[in-house]
């Protein structure tokens, strides 16, 4: 069986601990902070914004941070992803299950009476963070660009390849790689539910087979971010839905 064609880097001391703080660090802070975020917050516009900014310059910061590991050795930055990608039927295949999945998880989600209720209900902790205007998915999508890009970098260019250091540049390998990876992605969302970490994980494993097929981060980058931007752009017209749904209870019960 013939390989997949990523190349088996060597990896030094300093990438040693880069995935330490990916792979160790990252989690045990993301459990430390899960009980405030699972908790009742309702942000204030400005507090909202500002959180927007600061996480997206923390992705920045540490993408930068990874790829600057990167190129210490002499390592090239198309070895990394940043090549125009193989497209071949197989990635076309697996572009179009994503696009699939995300459009069926909004109809289930939103577009069945049952599911929709329960999503209104929950509405507090699961779209806290989901922009409820114009104003706001402006500097949301300063947050999707950062994610879309950094987080790429971080869980899908880099850490795939650390692994596949360990594992081996074979299918068994690489697939190791991909189901870790992306694991790891979907735990450090768990703040959103354990529903959204399971369909999280679900499109960071179909991420990371595009990445490795096409031997590319440049599709998953931009699926990644257009998929962030028209989150938070529907995101807007379900709150302002679910408000219109308020008024008559309130008014029912005034």
């Amino acid at each position: 069986m013939m390989n997949p064609g990523m190349v088996l880097y060597e990896m030094t001391l300093i990438d040693h601990i880069i995935a330490v703080l990916i792979s160790v660090v990252a989690p045990v802070l993301a459990l430390s902070s899960r009980q405030m975020a699972m908790e009742d917050i309702r942000l204030e516009p400005n507090e909202k914004i500002r959180l927007y900014h600061s996480n997206a310059l923390l992705l920045f910061v540490f993408s930068l941070v990874v790829v600057t590991v990167w190129r210490l050795p002499g390592r090239n930055l198309v070895g990394l992803g940043f090549e125009w990608p193989v497209l071949s039927p197989v990635v076309l295949l697996l572009i179009l299950a994503v696009v699939l999945f995300y459009a069926l998880d909004y109809f289930f989600q939103y577009g069945i009476p049952k599911w929709r209720a329960k999503t209104m209900q929950q509405r507090h902790a699961s779209l806290t963070f989901v922009p409820t205007d114009t104003k706001e998915l402006f500097h949301f999508v300063f947050l999707a660009l950062a994610a879309g890009i950094g987080e790429e970098i971080v869980f899908r260019g880099y850490l795939i390849h650390y692994i596949v250091y360990w594992t081996g540049n074979s299918w068994s390998g690489i697939f190791t790689a991909c189901f870790f990876s992306s694991a790891l992605f979907a735990f450090l969302h768990g703040y959103q539910g354990y529903k959204s970490v399971i369909k999280i994980f679900f499109l960071a494993m179909l991420f990371a087979a595009i990445f490795v097929l096409s031997q590319s981060l440049v599709m998953v980058m931009l699926i990644h971010t257009l998929i962030d931007v028209l989150s938070g752009w529907l995101g807007i017209y379900i709150l302002k839905n679910f408000r219109q749904q308020d008024e008559p209870e309130k008014e029912t019960e005034g």
